[in-house]
Formats: structure tokens, sequence, C-alpha cells
């Protein structure tokens, strides 16, 4: 009998230990946030343009008004402009990647840029393969 008691109490209790140290695989879900980009983003360059060289654009401007956004989709203008006057307006559409951080954008006309997003400052990188071949840095606040 005591045998059989002494079985008992080991078989509970490794029926115990199986189910308690089962874990879950499932992981747990990850949210995402998309940025709301809308509105006007501005700030300084500085790049490379072949037969030019090295610029920092001193005194040069350029404003990214962001007029539509649907989801990770968004869309407007890139205004550059200098003290004086503005010289040239470029249509975009850009998209936000999944982890709501990193965009990438295309340019009207040509150039590609890509970047990241902290908040309410955008760094893009600008590539432009065309006559004369052109690399930028861009660094944009929200206003």
């Amino acid at each position: 009998m005591k045998n059989v008691i002494v079985c008992m109490g080991f078989l509970i209790l490794a029926l115990f230990m199986c189910g308690c140290t089962t874990t879950s695989q499932e992981p747990a879900p990850t949210v995402h946030v998309t940025s709301d980009l809308l509105g006007n983003w501005s700030g300084t360059m500085y790049g490379y343009i072949e037969g030019t060289g090295y610029t920092n654009f001193s005194e040069e401007t350029m404003t990214m008004m962001v007029t539509e956004q649907h989801d990770r989709v968004f869309s407007g203008v890139m205004t550059f402009s200098n003290q004086v006057f503005h010289w040239e307006d470029k249509a975009f559409a850009g998209i936000i990647s999944p982890d709501g951080m990193t965009l990438t954008i295309v340019e009207h006309g040509g150039g590609i840029s890509s970047g990241t997003i902290n908040g309410n400052e955008i760094e893009l990188t600008y590539l432009d393969t065309g006559e004369p071949f052109m690399v930028a840095v861009d660094s944009l606040k929200k206003a």
C-alpha cells in the first residue's frame, strides 16, 4: 500500500511538473505606428555635384511640403529656395517602411531619397544619376 501511494505521488508530481514547464511559443504582436508626415519640413543640404564638387548649398533651403498621406504612402512638393527667391518645385511621392522609422522618396524628373524619421526630424540621402550626377544629405525639421 505504501508503494502504491509513493508511486501515485510521483505520478501526480510528474504530471504537475510537465504541465507547469510548458511555455507559450507565440511571440507578442508587434505594433508599428505610422508617422504623420503632413505639413512642412525645412532644412539644409550638403553634398557633391559632378563638375562642381563638394557643396554645402550655403544660404539655400529645402522645404518638403507633405500635402497628402494615406497610411504609409505620402506625396507633396519639394521647394528649393534661398533668401531672395525659390527656383524649383518638384512633385514627389514616398513610402514609410513597416518599421515606421525609415522612408523612401522618388521625385518627378528623377532623384531618389531614402532616410530616417526621428520624431520631428528627418534625415534624407538623395541620389540623382542625371547629368550632372549628384548626391546630398538633407536634414529637415517639421515646421
